[in-house]
This record gives C-alpha cells, structure tokens and sequence, in this order.
C-alpha cells in the first residue's frame, strides 16, 4: 500500500508540475509590461500657440492592458508660464502595424490633467515620438518592445 500511495504522489506532482509548464491552471497573460529606452527623456518643452508662453509635457508610455500590440500613451501639461495657451501634441510611431500619428491637443487649463490616448503600434520593435506641432523645440523619443 506504501508503494502504490508514493508512486500516486509522485504522479500527481508530475501532473500538476506538467499543466502549470503546459498553462493549463495559469491565468491569461498581461500585457501591461513595456520595456523602453527614453534617450532623449520624456518630456516635451515648448512654446504655447497664443501670447509666446513656454511650457513643458510630459508623455508617458504603457502597453495596453489585455491589448497586444497596442500602447497607451499619457499625455499631462506640466505648466506654462506666460499662458493661457495650448500646444498640438504629435505622437508619432513605426512598429510592425506600420506607420501613424495622432494629434493631442494640451491647454494650459488642463494642469495636471492627463490625456490618455491609446495607439495600434503592432506587436514587437516600435519607435514613438512626440513633440508640438508646427515643430517649436526639442522632442521625446522612444525605442520600445510592444507585447
């Protein structure tokens, strides 16, 4: 009886170590995990569209929950001095879904105040920036791996 008891044991540990390698009890996988290099930073500083105010935007960058190939980007004005005035965010991007732009638009009301804007990149290597529009200063830039 001892025999039998050990080798059932045994069988059931190799089972249960068998389906959680195979994935049979684990739960789906998240896609909230987004490896990125930022070289030139992720902030955007730049002139407002009315009175010549400078401000600064910061843009942060998540992979969209439970959507591969998608990433979310946040989008908060940090402030303006001279205001009011606004800027035309571009975020822009190459990734294996090709290549695209969306257009945000920050008014300096908004403070804090974060814009979440969601971008179909394509799964694997991606580049995204973003920077004002018409040009006006230094932009952000990311290398990022897209689950």
């Amino acid at each position: 009886m001892g025999t039998v008891r050990r080798i059932l044991t045994g069988l059931v540990a190799v089972l249960g170590i068998t389906a959680g390698i195979c994935g049979v009890s684990a739960q789906p996988a998240r896609a909230d995990w987004l490896p990125q290099w930022a070289p030139f930073g992720t902030t955007v500083f730049t002139f407002g569209d009315a009175n010549f105010c400078a401000g600064q935007i910061a843009v942060g960058l998540e992979a969209a929950h439970g959507m591969p190939g998608h990433v979310t980007a946040y989008v908060t004005p940090l402030g303006y001095l001279g205001g009011p005035c606004g800027n035309h965010i571009v975020l822009g991007w190459l990734g294996s879904a090709g290549g695209g732009s969306r257009d945000v638009y920050v008014h300096t009301s908004t403070v804090g105040q974060t814009q979440t804007v969601d971008l179909w990149v394509g799964m694997g290597l991606a580049k995204l920036f973003a920077n004002s529009w018409p040009l006006q200063g230094p932009w952000a830039e990311w290398y990022l791996v897209v689950p």
